[in-house]
């Protein structure tokens, strides 16, 4: 039987804390996930060159994993103030369709560059 509560989230820490044991398994989830990795290389690429040092890609590397975990830490410490979490969970279905649509507009938005792009490089 798996076990039922904050417990069954922590499970498997054994003496890490547990925010040592969160940030663990949403590292291990993102570096597992096929879209997270592929932003990570679209993010990157641009910014390395040929004729850079190989330690200027790991420090690339280094600055997009430490402003991304500074940025969902800050998220989440936003999300721990009573009267944000109180909207959001009153709006969510609201803001969720509104970040849908914005999402989508940015991909129809590349989708549409992209297609530019091809026509331009192979006319």
């Amino acid at each position: 039987m798996w076990p039922r509560g904050r417990n069954a989230f922590l499970a498997g820490c054994g003496d890490i804390s547990p925010a040592s044991c969160i940030y663990r398994d949403a590292l291990v989830t993102n570096l597992m996930n096929p879209k997270a990795t592929f932003f990570f290389v679209a993010l990157s690429a641009p910014l390395l060159e040929k004729n850079h040092d190989p330690s200027y890609a790991l420090f690339i590397g280094f600055l997009i994993v430490a402003t991304g975990t500074a940025g969902w830490i800050l998220w989440a410490l936003v999300f721990r103030w009573q009267p944000i979490r109180s909207f959001y969970g009153r709006y969510a279905g609201i803001l969720d369709g509104i970040l849908s649509l914005v999402l989508a507009g940015f991909g129809f938005s590349m989708l549409y560059s992209f297609d530019r792009m091809a026509v331009e490089n192979f006319s």
